[in-house]
């Protein structure tokens, strides 16, 4: 196998990787999600703000993962023709070479996914609570001589 194929094969692998977190909040949006999400609400809604954190997390990820593609094909572009890949024998299919990148790509991806996902959610949740404290505080203080 050429360098040129094991990288082109890799830039492949990690783009099929970064359509599945593109596709991932689609897919996960049902039905019963769509009617919460499409359900006027007159004040905070948890529901709503938990499905676009998650979409927030699976496009962050998409997207870095499609640069790493993208930087990849380039790479591949550039690598030689006719040099074999210094791969280990179990690596000389082209099977092997997108399960050995596929694996670890998704279960970094979706580790990472994770972590955006519930680092948004503290911080809307953080930032709900200072929007109530600020409107309780508006309100106490209304009718009030300044």
């Amino acid at each position: 196998m050429t360098e040129q194929l094991a990288i082109t094969l890799a830039a492949a692998t990690v783009g099929f990787a970064s359509a599945i977190f593109f596709c991932i909040g689609n897919i996960s949006n049902t039905s019963e999600k769509i009617l919460v999400q499409a359900t006027p609400f007159w004040d905070f809604s948890q529901p709503v703000a938990f499905s676009l954190a998650a979409q927030r997390a699976q496009y962050i990820v998409g997207a870095l993962l499609l640069l790493i593609a993208f930087a990849l094909q380039i790479t591949a572009t550039v690598a030689s023709t006719t040099n074999h890949a210094n791969l280990p024998l179990y690596l000389h299919t082209w099977p092997a070479i997108v399960l050995a990148i596929l694996v670890p790509t998704l279960l970094i991806a979706f580790s990472a996914a994770r972590l955006i996902y519930e680092r948004t959610i503290r911080k809307i949740l953080q930032l709900e609570i200072i929007r109530r404290e600020e409107d309780e505080r508006l309100a106490n203080n209304h009718g009030k001589p300044a």
